[in-house]
């Protein structure tokens, strides 16, 4: 079933959205359609590099005394 959207564009958005659909030969319609299909099927950047956590090895330097001042100075709550 279809179903229709109605968004608001200002002006500048509108003309950006008319060049990149006529630039790659498609409607604004369809060019907003395949937009929302990725967005929605985006994982999070977590998700995409969750299987790298904790697969770099610890450099030997990274006890030295400026590495323990900036991880100091950075950390957060």
């Amino acid at each position: 079933m279809n179903a229709t959207l109605t968004i608001r564009l200002d002006e500048a958005q509108r003309q950006q959205l008319r060049k990149l659909a006529s630039q790659l030969g498609k409607t604004d319609s369809e060019l907003v359609r395949g937009m929302i299909e990725r967005g929605l099927a985006e994982e999070s950047v977590g998700s995409r590099l969750a299987h790298l956590k904790g697969g770099l090895p610890e450099s030997p330097a990274a006890n030295d005394a400026l590495s323990r001042t900036i991880r100091e100075r950075n950390w957060r709550p």
